[in-house]
Parts: structure tokens; sequence; C-alpha cells
């Protein structure tokens, strides 16, 4: 395989990699970027590139888990978060909450960080349901999040190097502790910054 296409590069099939951030991309090429880049970690990615991604997977969890759980549960009963990262995985800010599911405080309290009034996630896995059981619908929400996992951490981690700052510490850092995670929100909406050292040496063997 190649070392990816040049600066800038806003065309290719779905698997080609592109290590350089793109600034302005398109819905469409930021999601040909985030296939193509699944695990590519040492690479850079554009503020779009990113928050493309990221509305995508928000906009995705709030229809299925808010629109198709509703029906499936009932109205009385839904729950949605959002972390720095676009996954219900590392996602400790509750912002839509009804029924009966819980206190706010209780996902940050327990790790969790997918929260559906039957069903519950965190960074090392399930963290209990409420009573109840366990839907189908949250259970195909969490094989989603734990399919994208990866591809969401190594576009997380790429924009980290974009923005100019240390991607795989800062990552896990937002992702371990919470209090964290608007720091780390703050670095990925940062202006993309020249490349380090390291980078300029790999673009020039690629």
């Amino acid at each position: 395989m190649s070392g990816g296409t040049a600066t800038g590069a806003t065309r290719g099939a779905w698997t080609e990699v592109d290590r350089q951030p793109l600034p302005g991309a398109t819905p469409m090429q930021a999601l040909r970027r985030f296939v193509g880049n699944a695990y590519v970690v040492h690479a850079r990615a554009g503020r779009a590139e990113f928050w493309w991604i990221w509305l995508f997977q928000t906009a995705l969890g709030l229809a299925w888990n808010l629109g198709v759980g509703s029906l499936v549960r009932g109205a009385g009963e839904a729950s949605w978060s959002v972390g720095a990262y676009g996954s219900s995985l590392f996602a400790y800010w509750q912002v839509v909450s009804s029924g009966s599911v819980g206190p706010l405080d209780t996902a940050a309290s327990t790790g969790a960080s997918l929260h559906l009034g039957q069903f519950s996630i965190g960074p090392f896995g399930p963290t209990g349901g409420a009573p109840g059981g366990t839907t189908w619908v949250g259970i195909v929400w969490a094989l989603w999040c734990l399919a994208t996992l990866v591809p969401m951490a190594t576009l997380a981690i790429r924009r980290l190097h974009a923005a100019g700052v240390w991607g795989w510490g800062w990552f896990w850092l937002g992702a371990l502790l919470p209090f964290l995670q608007i720091v780390v929100v703050l670095m990925l909406a940062r202006e993309t910054r020249p490349p380090s050292a390291r980078f300029r040496e790999r673009d020039r063997a690629s």
C-alpha cells in the first residue's frame, strides 16, 4: 500500500489512505477519509473531517435511540449522552433524559457512557441494565459503537495530531478522566497547525 495521497487530496477509493488533513472537507469527503483511514494513527485530520463524522454519529445515535428506541420501549424511557469523540463510548455528558432512567450522574459515577433506559455500556464493556432487561435497540447500538470504536478513536487521534498536541496521550486522558473531555474538545476544535518534525519526516519518506 502506498504511503498515502498528497496534501489535500479530495478524491480516491474508499480504501485509500490520506495522511494529510483536508481543509474544508465536505461530508462525503469526511466519510470517505473516515473509512479509508479507519486504522491509521500516524496521520493528521482536518477539523471538518472530524466534526462531520462527530455530527453524523451523534445524529444517528439520537435518531436510533430516541426515535426507534422510544417506539420500542415507549416514549417514557429515553436517555442520551454525548462526548468528545462522537461515539457513545467514552460519552459522559447526558443531554437528553426522560422517564425512569436514573439520575444524571449515574453514567459518570459508574463510568457508563451509553445509558438507554434498559441498557448501559461503558468504556470497558457493559455496566449493567435497568430493571426490565436489555432491549434489542440497545444491543444493536452497542454493537455499532463497538464496530466504530477504533475508527472513531483513530480519527480523534489524527485530529489531535493536526491540532499540534499529543494525540495518544490526550485521547486516553479524555477517555478515562471525564472532567478533561472539555479540554480535549477545545483541542479538537483548534485550527490545523503546521506538521511537527516527526510528521514532516514521515511525509518525505512516503
